[in-house]
């Protein structure tokens, strides 16, 4: 099984064996890694459960690292196939999902992304299950947070691939629906120089105070792991640190942001992010996030939990289906996320396409905390369905 598989007891058997494929390195390393320790969790809890009800099961995962590269992503789902491995958590991004989709299908696998919310991608009838929403769900709630905090214009700097592309477009439209203004923008590629890119963006920025004043102007940053350097950049030009700035999923909780310069910019920007994130379901089970919080060391991300709660499914689904056919086994999956789901979001509601159908988004901005900074919780929205009002359902403290 390899280093990353828990180890079962000496009398247990380990005929559950899950892969995953993670970005434990490269671009958006910190949200594999908090889907690393989320497995290694809930690995434990089910290992624990299945001793607990007398049960000789033991659940396994065999973790490769896809660096967050598509054609990577292809190559380590190969290396599962030779491991005898069907069912997949992941891969983390939608340009790593949209790399090895049809291969999975073509091929027998079932993957359950945990991460992956390019609407593109919502496809009825494959073989891969998303339970996170598309970011249509993201795109409305941001927009709904923007106007309920004045800004009425934005200037949008977004990487470049297929789910930047998506969610800039995406919330862009649902802000103009409501009556703001989308200002151009920077498109930005990582390997770009993010001085440059701040350089770019400043002269936009100006253009767009001047024209519709600072307080009601904003950047919206499409970004992963890439967002500190962005904001280290920056930090030098004459007109970003002056007004607020909003980030997404890709973003949110990162723990380079609540440290050193980049979290002084975050903190003086009031920079703000949603998370799909459940309060009332964390309040419940705060024993497992405390495990996840000391082995990551760090808050574990929404999408950490929502691979928690991904590998308990399938776990779950595999004992009842008791069969490695790919038909019987998507029954199961489908009927264990709908009936029970996970211990931390509960029942997972899917829509036509396999996606979560409705969700729950808290806003976290960078705060100051002493000579440090921290991510606090500021507010929940829910969304019940595609295209539905977002609903506030709790103020932070």
């Amino acid at each position: 099984m390899g280093a990353d598989t828990p180890p079962a007891g000496p009398e247990a058997v380990q005929d559950i064996v899950v892969g995953a494929l993670l970005p434990r390195s490269g671009e958006y390393a910190g949200g594999g890694e908090a889907s690393r320790v989320a497995l290694e969790v809930a690995a434990g809890d089910i290992n624990d459960y299945f001793a607990s009800i007398g049960s000789d099961r033991r659940v396994g995962i065999i973790i490769e690292d896809t660096k967050a590269d598509p054609a990577t992503a292809l190559a380590k789902l190969q290396a599962l196939e030779g491991q005898d491995v069907r069912i997949v958590i992941g891969p983390g991004t939608s340009a790593e999902l949209e790399a090895v989709r049809t291969y999975a299908d073509e091929h027998g696998f079932i993957l359950i992304s945990t991460m992956s919310t390019a609407p593109s991608l919502a496809i009825a009838g494959d073989n891969v299950y998303r339970l996170v929403p598309p970011d249509t769900y993201q795109a409305d709630v941001m927009a709904y947070y923007l106007r309920e905090q004045g800004v009425t214009a934005i200037v949008p700097v977004w990487r470049g691939d297929v789910w930047g592309d998506e969610l800039e477009k995406l919330t862009a439209a649902a802000l103009v629906r409501g009556g703001g203004k989308v200002l151009d923008g920077v498109r930005y590629t990582p390997d770009q120089v993010y001085g440059a890119i701040a350089a770019d963006l400043d002269a936009r920025v100006a253009r767009a105070i001047a024209a519709h004043g600072r307080e009601k102007v904003a950047v919206y940053l499409v970004s992963l792991d890439e967002a500190d350097r962005i904001m280290g950049a920056a930090m030098a030009t004459e007109n970003l640190p002056k007004v607020r700035w909003y980030g997404c999923d890709g973003s949110v909780l990162l723990d380079s942001l609540a440290s050193g310069e980049p979290a002084r910019f975050a903190e003086q920007t009031k920079f703000t992010c949603p998370a799909l994130w459940n309060q009332e379901g964390v309040a419940s089970n705060t024993a497992t996030i405390q495990k996840m919080r000391e082995l990551l060391g760090r808050h574990p991300d929404g999408y950490g939990l929502a691979t928690y709660d991904a590998l308990w499914i399938v776990a779950m689904a595999r004992t009842e289906a008791d069969t490695a056919d790919v038909a019987m086994l998507k029954t199961a999956l489908e009927r264990t996320a709908e009936e029970s789901g996970g211990p931390l979001f509960g029942p997972a509601h899917l829509n036509g396409a396999g996606d979560l159908s409705s969700a729950h988004y808290t806003f976290w901005t960078v705060s100051a905390d002493g000579a440090a900074c921290r991510w606090v919780p500021v507010v929940q929205y829910g969304i019940a369905s595609a295209g539905a009002t977002p609903e506030l359902e709790w103020v932070g403290a």
